[in-house]
């Protein structure tokens, strides 16, 4: 029989935080969804950051950070939480090793400490590892991820690639464009300034959620702190800078994980060739995998952008998870916050905001 022990961490002082990046780095080779210079951006002064640590036979198997929130309604503190992972690919962090019967009772356990400590709902998003797995709680198909497959040679590649790719990258060529990746050592703060210019402009311009709208000393926390995981790509025409796309590497993929691109440029294709430009050296650099991500909603614009680099490829859908733990309680929240929850169907977790009592009070 196995001996399971789950710890909650609290992430608040030097020594937690160090003692988490060890074993970040050590069990899981610091994959940067989970750094906590990415996750406590996520927390407010009234939430408090932890995480859960499964052992089986007192070896760490399974870390899964998280938010702890307090919950106000109207201006009204409730003696209620609720739990959220950070933005992006989160969910628990586990090996190859990990058996179904290990999650089963790392949900388990999660759940036995909400009930003990009053937390009425977990959201979480999980990763595209399959780490959703054994969830306790309701899934969600969230949305279409693009994950390509990097094939041997550049030119196969190429050649897979939809005739408009390759057609918008002869047009890039046309205007002398160029590409340099700054990879590791060799970002510095004044690299991270032009990604994060061009960056926030086309947020702006796209009238994106403030949840996107991360701030320079953000990205400098992260990747400074992080280097070795990061790699940012730029786009020139005549020395000014276009394009942009911040890269996390982790093992053999790379995720692109934020970019932009100037608006006064779009008809020169610096994006397509920048994402060609990317798939080449990342074929020269040994990677095995581009993960793009998906688009606003399934199929819109974004999405078939992204689709045309790699058309054969089978998508991986991208999951989140709800869970209400106390369902009177979270019923009681709901209507203290809106009238109009009585007549929702409660069981349809998908159809509505989760939790439906922060849609009025985020």
């Amino acid at each position: 029989m196995n001996n399971y022990k789950i710890q909650i961490k609290e992430l608040n002082d030097s020594v937690a935080i160090q003692s988490y990046k060890d074993l970040l780095t050590k069990k899981w080779g610091n994959n940067v969804y989970y750094s906590i210079e990415h996750i406590r951006y996520f927390g407010k002064e009234t939430d408090q950051l932890k995480c859960f640590l499964l052992e089986k036979d007192n070896v760490p198997i399974i870390l899964m950070p998280f938010v702890l929130r307090e919950i106000k309604i109207n201006e009204v503190d409730y003696p209620y939480y609720d739990v959220i992972s950070p933005y992006g690919y989160n969910g628990p962090l586990f090996n190859d090793d990990v058996t179904s019967e290990d999650l089963s009772e790392f949900w388990r356990l999660v759940d036995i400490w909400y009930k003990e400590n009053n937390v009425i709902s977990e959201f979480i998003r999980f990763s595209l590892n399959s780490n959703h797995e054994n969830y306790s709680g309701t899934l969600i198909k969230t949305l279409s991820n693009v994950k390509g497959g990097l094939l041997d040679q550049f030119e196969d590649q190429w050649n897979a690639f939809l005739p408009k790719v390759r057609n918008n990258y002869r047009k890039a060529i046309n205007y002398d464009l160029t590409f340099k990746v700054f990879h590791k050592k060799e970002i510095n703060k004044d690299i991270i300034k032009i990604f994060h210019s061009i960056y926030e402009d086309t947020m702006t311009r796209n009238n994106a959620d403030k949840i996107y709208f991360f701030s320079n000393k953000y990205f400098e926390d992260l990747i400074l702190s992080n280097l070795n995981n990061f790699s940012i790509v730029v786009v020139y025409y005549k020395e000014i800078p276009i394009s942009v796309e911040l890269i996390i590497n982790y093992n053999d993929i790379i995720f692109a994980f934020l970019g932009g691109t100037n608006a006064e440029y779009f008809s020169y294709r610096p994006n397509d060739f920048l994402r060609v430009k990317v798939i080449e050296w990342a074929i020269n650099n040994g990677k095995k995998y581009y993960v793009l991500g998906g688009g606003m909603k399934d199929g819109d614009g974004l999405y078939k952008n992204k689709k045309s680099l790699f058309p054969k490829d089978e998508d991986v859908m991208f999951y989140t998870g709800r869970k209400v733990i106390n369902k009177e309680v979270y019923s009681e929240l709901c209507l203290s916050s809106s009238k109009e929850y009585a007549d929702l169907d409660k069981e349809d977790l998908d159809k509505y905001f989760f939790p439906y009592y922060r849609l009025n009070n985020r």
